[in-house]
């Protein structure tokens, strides 16, 4: 199935709501009081009509009262010349990454996990917003806790259906992910495995249930990854994940 790019990108950033959205000529200037840079960024999906150096200049301006970076994020459909326009302000490139998407019916069958975590394993759902799974996944992730009301408030403003999924070995979280599905696409974010548990298969164990719960309500799915982290882009290609497109971001050094 073929699934439509642009469109991707698009519920990509509504299911990842920005607290705040202006618009400029075109641009979506997104601001979530610094939480990620997908939330905190100028969105170039639709090209600007005016000048680009111009635009990028008020940009600047209101990032700056804000107190926060001038993010942009480039994709396949943004305006050609604009990354090229950005790296001639010294605009420095970061976390190029990847839209990989899946079709369900395509999922593959259920990945095998390390023999150790066996009989082990419990894996629950919760279809609301959860303060300790905000809580675990700050303590595996590594993300300051002081984002958990910025969080809240992100995810109480996500269209469609929550679903938050974790792994517990021995009562202990050890995997976390989150789904919001919408539009017949469940997009998966907020992936994560404890240090001690990767490379187990938990993680791929823990997706492959998790897609399971969503058929019912979608047929399509994307996430993304940062083009280098293999481990990561490894256990997605185990459950059929293929690549779309490839974005990247663009900061004022």
């Amino acid at each position: 199935m073929s699934l439509p790019l642009k469109h991707i990108e698009e519920l990509s950033l509504t299911h990842w709501p920005a607290l705040n959205t202006e618009y400029m000529d075109g641009w979506k200037l997104r601001m979530s009081n610094g939480y990620t840079k997908r939330a905190n960024c100028i969105s170039t999906i639709q090209s600007s009509s005016k000048q680009l150096h111009a635009n990028i200049a008020a940009c600047e301006q209101r990032y700056k009262l804000m107190k926060q970076p001038t993010i942009f994020k480039l994709t396949p459909f943004s305006e050609p010349e604009l990354d090229e326009t950005l790296n001639s302000l010294n605009y420095a490139l970061y976390d190029p990454s990847l839209m990989l998407t899946l079709s369900l019916d395509q999922l593959k069958d259920q990945p095998s996990i390390h023999a150790s975590l066996e009989g082990q394993l419990e894996f629950i759902i919760q279809e609301h917003i959860s303060l300790p799974w905000l809580e675990q996944y700050c303590k595996l992730s590594g993300v300051n806790d002081g984002y958990i009301p910025t969080m809240i408030d992100m995810m109480a403003a996500m269209p469609g259906k929550l679903m938050l999924a974790s792994c517990y070995v021995d009562c202990e979280p050890a995997a976390l992910a989150m789904a919001i599905i919408d539009q017949d696409y469940v997009g998966i974010y907020d992936v994560i495995t404890a240090e001690a548990y990767r490379n187990k298969g938990l993680c791929s164990y823990m997706l492959w249930q998790l897609l399971q719960q969503c058929k019912p309500h979608a047929s399509k799915s994307y996430l993304a990854v940062v083009a280098d982290n293999e481990p990561a882009k490894r256990v997605y290609a185990k459950l059929g994940y293929q690549e779309a497109y490839t974005y990247w971001y663009r900061v004022k050094a």
